[in-house]
């Protein structure tokens, strides 16, 4: 097995060589309104509203702006721009370069040309910065989502096993039946396939489960209680001072656990643990016929005489908890009714025909452009268990290597690598690798039975052939969250058996790619991704990686190869946690729900929206208006009118716009701090 070099690790550091406009992240959204001052006077720019983003790369408006000049004179109108975009998603926020104005409109007539200068330099050159929440709610109701947003085909709607349980309870997975490996030199053997420490004792037939530092012993592999133990087999002593198991020594001499022994379901299969503490609590959601199950973490609700579960942001039924669930084919409408104020109102992202659930497909379409050199791939190594071993692609000429954590396809003798959001080819499996210029059209073939299906959403994007910089562009199937026409799910519900490699020199491996259930996955509208919500307790992080792990395993180090090839410490918070299932284990544990604990915010909260002068807005036609306590007014004549008819429709939806994109930027910042 190949080992990685330090030039390769350094190199990865460097690998992804952003332009200069994605150089510099922004820090924090504009406020409005901003000043402008020129020869003629003064300008205050007041918020954009959004009339179009071509392919998220160009946008297009109305400024409101209030001249005053510097004899004293007023002039209120309104500027049509265009100005190029650039998203930074981990700040959320969009940088706005380059603007151009064309047509300016003043509701007292036709300007001055002094004062129309003034109004586009008010705007031309330089660059701002707005929050991503604003621009995807004031985007217009007949924006068209891009095809990328389109369901898949062959998606799997099935539903997974689903355990119940009323009292405490943690989750085991098992990639299908438990592979035995044994450690020389002792009477000992441990489970490769899975995320857990689990040992077996073959002369007294014991078990051994090793979490959180501390032990338990079973007579069977099986669900139910484990009992705590401080009693271990001496061949654990020979583990102790072998530092292929650095997480046994750290657990010896075994010690009682600080907390009670919590029993396990253990499954073969992709399962989700819905934990109700004690008997079910129904409360009424306000305004609808709902109810929802309020002492579980998980989303459970129940709707005359069924339950619906959302998991992974699918939805399943049942009559009885203990029972078979089935897929819902229809959500009832009430799910749509859910207050945006409620504990719950995050599933409305995954309710279908829901504002919610449009915002998401949105920000799923929204493309992340990386630009690579072309020697990018200098150094770029792939690791193979063994000799290189590919699979046949159901349905595409294609074949893809099965035991390496990289994702490579080998078409026509040339081999492709999808890694880090970039392809590159070369004539060998192991590399050298150079960044692809063009790709097999099979590649975008590729089903979504196959575990190499999310590799069809990075794309060529450009290449400049005279700066030798290649420019990819991903899309979130990239990260395995997919649409499905109306709502996002996170992976395609197809399980995918995890490879096991024994090698005859006693260097086994075992590596898994994502499950689509077994952790909770669900929606943070928050953040605008799918995190983790732990059967027992939180125990992931935001960020789905997009590819598989590598464990290495001298029988096992608390290590594992990331997306980058790179050796990545796991930390040990009762399950070794895959970095490859999409865990980006943080140290303290925590997962923020995304709910907004203070309530309602008030008028001035909103860190970049209001200042409490930004009030002013943009009608179709041009003309600038205005929302009071009691009323909406235009500016016309060189004074401010009441309006009535359908623009203050319109209006609204723009005012609602603003404050509950900020209000969710504002929320975001605070999660961001904790």
């Amino acid at each position: 097995m190949h080992q990685l070099s330090a030039p390769r690790r350094r190199l990865l550091i460097l690998l992804i060589l952003f332009s200069l406009a994605l150089a510099a992240a922004p820090t924090d959204a504009s406020t409005y309104p901003r000043e402008f001052h020129g020869a003629a006077g003064k300008v205050l720019v007041h918020h954009p509203v959004i009339t179009d983003w071509k392919d998220f790369k160009s946008l297009q408006g109305r400024m409101p702006l209030e001249i005053t000049t510097i004899q004293g004179d007023n002039w209120v109108g309104s500027l049509t721009f265009e100005v190029d975009t650039v998203v930074h998603f981990d700040e959320r926020l969009v940088s706005l370069h380059n603007p151009r104005s064309s047509a300016v409109k003043f509701g007292q007539g036709e300007p001055p040309a002094e004062i129309t200068e003034l109004a586009r330099a008010a705007v031309q050159g330089g660059s701002d910065k707005v929050a991503l929440d604003y621009l995807l709610r004031a985007l217009p109701e007949d924006f068209r989502i891009p095809s990328a947003a389109k369901a898949p085909p062959q998606l799997n709607f099935a539903p997974p096993r689903i355990v119940v349980s009323n009292r405490p309870m943690r989750l085991l997975l098992i990639d299908g039946p438990p592979s035995m490996v044994a450690i020389d030199g002792t009477g000992l053997e441990y489970v490769i396939n899975t995320d857990w420490d689990i040992f077996h004792y073959k002369v007294s037939d014991t078990w051994y489960l090793l979490s959180n530092n501390s032990w338990q012993s079973n007579t069977m592999l099986s669900s139910g209680d484990w009992f705590p133990t401080t009693e271990l087999a001496d061949d654990f002593q020979t583990l102790q001072f072998n530092s292929d198991w650095p997480q046994v020594a750290e657990a010896m001499p075994p010690r009682q656990s600080e907390t009670p022994a919590v029993p396990f379901t253990i499954s073969y299969e992709p399962t989700e643990l819905i934990l109700v503490d004690g008997d079910v609590q129904l409360e009424d959601i306000p305004g609808t016929v709902l109810r929802y199950v309020k002492n579980t973490d998980s989303d459970l609700f129940i709707l005359a005489d069924r339950y619906y579960l959302l998991v992974s942001g699918r939805w399943f039924m049942t009559k009885d908890l203990k029972r078979m669930w089935s897929a819902v084919k229809q959500l009832p409408a009430a799910f749509g009714k859910i207050p945006t104020d409620h504990a719950r109102a995050y599933v409305l992202a995954s309710v279908p025909g829901t504002p919610q659930a449009r915002l998401a497909l949105i920000e799923a379409a929204i493309p992340r452009i990386s630009v690579f050199s072309l020697g990018a791939g200098d150094g770029l190594e792939v690791p193979y268990a063994g000799e290189p071993s590919f699979v046949e692609i159901q349905g595409t000429p294609l074949r893809r290597a099965e035991n390496t954590p990289f994702q490579v396809i080998l078409h026509n003798n040339f081999y492709y690598l999808c890694h880090d959001g970039a392809w590159y080819k070369s004539t060998q499996p192991p590399g050298p690798w150079q960044v692809a210029t063009e790709l097999p059209e099979a590649i975008y073939d590729i089903p979504p039975t196959d575990p190499a299906y999310n590799v069809t959403f990075v794309r060529l994007d450009s290449f400049d052939d005279s700066s030798d910089r290649v420019a990819y562009s991903r899309t979130s199937g990239y990260q395995r969250v997919y649409s499905n026409g109306y709502s996002l799910v996170y992976g395609t519900g197809w399980h995918y058996p995890g490879h096991i490699h024994n090698n005859p020199y006693g260097y086994n491996s075992y590596w898994r790619y994502p499950y689509s259930y077994g952790y909770g996955a669900w929606y943070n509208p928050v953040h605008g991704r799918y995190g983790y919500r732990g059967g027992y307790g939180y125990y992931g992080h935001y960020n789905y990686n997009y590819s598989a792990t590598y464990e290495v395993n001298k029988p096992d180090k608390d290590w594992n190869w990331d997306l980058e090839g790179n050796k990545r410490r796991v930390y040990d918070q009762g399950p070794r946690n895959y970095v490859g299932s999409g865990q980006y284990v943080m140290p303290d544990g925590k997962v923020y729900r995304g709910e907004n604990s203070s309530g309602t915010p008030t008028k001035n909260e909103y860190t970049a929206a209001n200042s409490g002068k930004d009030d002013l807005y943009s009608g179709s036609d041009g003309g600038v208006y205005r929302r009071t306590k009691t009323s909406w007014q235009r500016y016309e004549g060189g004074s401010w009118r009441d309006i009535t008819g359908d623009e203050r429709a319109s209006l609204e939806r723009q005012h609602q716009a603003r404050q509950a994109g900020y209000q969710n930027y504002d929320e975001y910042l605070r999660q961001k701090k904790q």
